[in-house]
């Protein structure tokens, strides 16, 4: 289990682009970690209802970064030039909290799945790493830290489709056990402006997906 351990010290380092960035300016700031203009409406509030009434910080998947979809380097994003795709298909979580702190555990669970150009020959075995971010917000909004981590896959004989699980466990400075719940964990991928682009042109938004009945606050691809 990686443990992410965020002292009032070590947030000095993590903070991204100094600490009074709010949630706003922290989507209108993606340019600068590779990521352009995600607005606040994309993080799916529905997506932890269960927590609504808990006492732990809030979980919650960004709808448009919540995929991303690998193509060959000039080749258009068509099926057919699908090198693999993941989703991140939930975060669980469950906190202890002390008078100052909150130490959660948090599960995220990836799916990938190979596309026509993931293998030169049917015998190969596809290896893919794909970065994704953990981020934590204040009571007011205020961007406290980020971590970028790897989801890394392998893909084992007939396989086309692989499960991923990853265990987190971050310790969060708070300024009191009753203000825990309005601290928020902001969990996506790492993607280019591209990969940006094609989420935003083939994903199903979250309000939409529910009455398909894909999963409340699940986005879905277009079919």
């Amino acid at each position: 289990m990686k443990t992410l351990h965020y002292s009032f010290l070590a947030l000095l380092t993590l903070c991204i682009s100094g600490c009074d960035q709010t949630l706003d300016g922290f989507m209108d700031d993606w340019n600068n970690l590779g990521v352009a203009g995600v607005s606040v409406d994309s993080v799916g509030p529905q997506r932890t209802d269960m927590l609504l009434a808990s006492p732990c910080p809030q979980v919650e998947i960004v709808d448009d970064l919540s995929s991303l979809s690998d193509f060959p380097e000039g080749k258009s994003g068509s099926d057919a030039n699908l090198v693999s795709k993941i989703d991140i298909q939930n975060a669980e979580s469950t906190c202890k909290l002390g008078s100052n702190t909150a130490t959660v555990d948090l599960k995220v669970v990836f799916k990938g799945t190979l596309g026509p150009r993931a293998k030169v020959r049917a015998t190969d075995k596809p290896f893919f790493t794909y970065p994704y971010f953990v981020a934590v917000t204040t009571p007011s909004g205020k961007i406290m830290a980020k971590e970028i981590f790897a989801a890394s896959m392998t893909y084992n004989g007939k396989e086309k489709t692989h499960t991923y699980y990853e265990n987190l466990r971050q310790i969060i400075p708070i300024l009191n056990k009753d203000v825990a719940r309005q601290y928020r964990i902001l969990v996506g991928f790492q993607l280019s402006p591209d990969q940006l682009a094609y989420n935003r042109e083939h994903m199903i938004p979250s309000d939409k997906a529910e009455k398909i009945s894909t999963g409340a606050g699940l986005s879905r691809t277009k079919e």
